[in-house]
């Protein structure tokens, strides 16, 4: 029974962390943000915090990471199976990942943002790689991680194109995206 109280604790007190450190997100730049913060918002030691994470990294990516399975799951939920329309769904997952995450810490996303990438395609990779290994269960490993890391890489730089140059919806610009891509390799791009 001690251990069930423990593990509620351990839970609990990993929540109070994670929204202690959401909270200074939204209001201060990552750069600026230290333990000590995060602890005071969480109301616990120092020794507590490095009991669940390693350093404010570590806590970042594990965040990010949560949030961003969470987005993806739910767009994948209907299609899980490795097609274009699941690509599809990936970068609708990633685009909305990236502004929710942007409105919610103005002040410190772009500051995040090269850690962000980092672990977005990492997972992104992971994801497809799965569903590629599913699909082609015969393919070299090698292979598949190779059009896994292409392909998340490149559905993370649409979703920053996105975000960053177009002023049309994230499905619009997929559609259109989609569209010049087939023509492209199709060679008939005009």
């Amino acid at each position: 029974m001690i251990d069930g109280k423990t593990d509620l604790r351990s839970v609990r007190t990993r929540k109070f962390i994670i929204t202690s450190f959401i909270e200074l997100l939204e209001k201060k730049d990552f750069t600026s943000i230290k333990i000590s913060d995060i602890t005071t918002g969480a109301m616990i030691n120092r020794a507590t915090f490095y009991h669940h994470f390693l350093d404010k990294y570590d806590l970042l990516e594990k965040v990010i990471k949560e949030d961003l399975m969470e987005n993806v799951l739910q767009e994948l939920s209907n299609n899980k199976e490795f097609n274009e329309e699941m690509l599809h769904s990936l970068f609708l997952s990633i685009t909305k990942f990236h502004m929710s995450l942007s409105d919610r810490c103005q002040k410190s996303y772009n500051d995040m943002s090269v850690n962000i990438e980092s672990i977005l395609k990492k997972e992104l990779e992971q994801i497809i790689i799965q569903s590629l290994s599913k699909k082609y269960p015969g393919e070299s490993k090698e292979k598949l991680r190779m059009i896994a890391n292409m392909l998340s890489w490149m559905i993370y730089g649409a979703s920053i194109d996105w975000k960053q140059n177009s002023s049309k919806s994230s499905e619009e610009y997929l559609e259109d995206a989609s569209l010049y891509l087939r023509q492209l390799i199709k060679n008939e791009m005009s």
